[in-house]
């Protein structure tokens, strides 16, 4: 395969907006109700040693991705098996994606529009960008940052008004066990996921350090997330928080201005489409890129077109409905993704480990 190179700075813009992803319509609240920021810090805590174990491996395998160190460690044949179950999570967590856009089309905007119309056009929108590589992904990444960013802020002065303080107490009032438990559930999603990131580290500068991108990565998306989830708290309070399926778009759906500036909640539906495009772009080039490797294939574009449509395909009958989605979301979801985030990434950190000192060893005797 060609190589490909994302400047430091267009990957970050990658990493923040694959965070983001689902997020920030869907939120990140479950039964920690006020003290909902607290989890998502611990969250973010839990990830750090997580994207330092990713960077570590970029250290031990420079210029090789996931599929590359996991034949590396676990050898030809055990290597892709674990590599098909990295195409699974990939291909799934793409259409988990796409369906959370479906169902907010059916529940809020397009309600009389066929869900799999607006997934199919996301998903076409994502293999014309994955064939064009993902340097052309980073490019892109870099500009729907600084939009995105930029409708946050405008977003974040104007809610302003609503803001109620008393929403933050009493803090730690459902007690440290739903925050923990949340905690969890937060890492996994949507922290964690960066885990895919692995697929791409043939992307990666030279010059630029893994530990810097990722880690910059995950503060500034997470640090915006949590302005997020605070305004959306101070706005709508805990209880109708947790009732709702997309606090933030109903949250800027109250914003009125003078009666002159409303209706804004449309901006916040924007943002959440270009997020949510580059984490299903992400997704499925680290989905196509495994299948290359597998079926050792000369280049990963010619699978893009095929994987993109089977995502669409598993995301139009993979729940019955909303209700069934969030449940998964926020209850099944993070022991499902564990062996893929954490338990998988371990074992192939102490295998590289490993297989690098016997190398080592060999290297000085001979």
């Amino acid at each position: 395969m060609s190589k490909e190179i994302v400047p430091a700075g267009n990957y970050i813009s990658m990493i923040i907006l694959f965070v983001f992803g689902s997020t920030l319509i869907m939120g990140v609240t479950g039964k920690s109700g006020n003290s909902s920021w607290i989890t998502l810090l611990l969250a973010m805590a839990l990830t750090v040693p997580l994207l330092i174990t990713l960077a570590r491996l970029n250290v031990l395998f420079p210029g090789k991705d996931l599929f590359d160190m996991l034949v590396a460690v676990f050898g030809k044949i055990g290597g892709k098996i674990f590599s098909c179950l990295y195409i699974w999570y990939a291909l799934h967590l793409g259409s988990l994606v796409l369906r959370n856009f479906g169902e907010f089309c059916r529940t809020v905007a397009l309600t009389e529009t066929p869900m799999i119309v607006p997934m199919l056009f996301v998903g076409l929108l994502g293999i014309s960008a994955v064939k064009s590589g993902i340097e052309v992904l980073g490019r892109t990444a870099k500009l729907l940052l600084v939009f995105s960013i930029f409708v946050i802020i405008i977003v974040q002065l104007l809610a302003i008004p609503l803001f109620d303080f008393e929403h933050l107490r009493p803090v730690l009032d459902p007690g440290w066990g739903p925050i923990l438990n949340d905690a969890f559930g937060t890492f996994t999603f949507p922290f964690a996921e960066t885990i895919l990131f692995l697929g791409t580290f043939r992307a990666l500068p030279k010059k630029g350090s893994a530990y810097k991108i990722l880690i910059s990565g995950l503060l500034i998306a997470g640090l915006i997330i949590l302005f997020i989830s605070v305004r959306n708290l101070l706005v709508l309070g805990s209880n109708a928080l947790t009732s709702l399926y997309f606090p933030s778009y109903v949250a800027v759906s109250r914003i009125n201005v003078g009666n002159f500036l409303t209706r804004i909640e449309g901006s916040s539906a924007i943002v959440f489409c270009t997020s949510l495009f580059m984490k299903v772009s992400i997704c499925l080039y680290v989905a196509s890129t495994g299948m290359a490797k597998v079926f050792n294939l000369k280049s990963y574009r010619s699978v893009v077109l095929q994987m993109g449509l089977i995502m669409v395909y598993i995301a139009n009958f993979i729940f019955k409905d909303i209700f069934e989605m969030q449940h998964f979301a926020f209850e099944t979801y993070r022991y499902y993704a564990l062996p893929f985030q954490v338990i998988i990434p371990l074992i192939l950190w102490i295998g590289a480990e490993l297989v690098i000192r016997k190398s080592n060893r060999k290297q000085t005797s001979s």
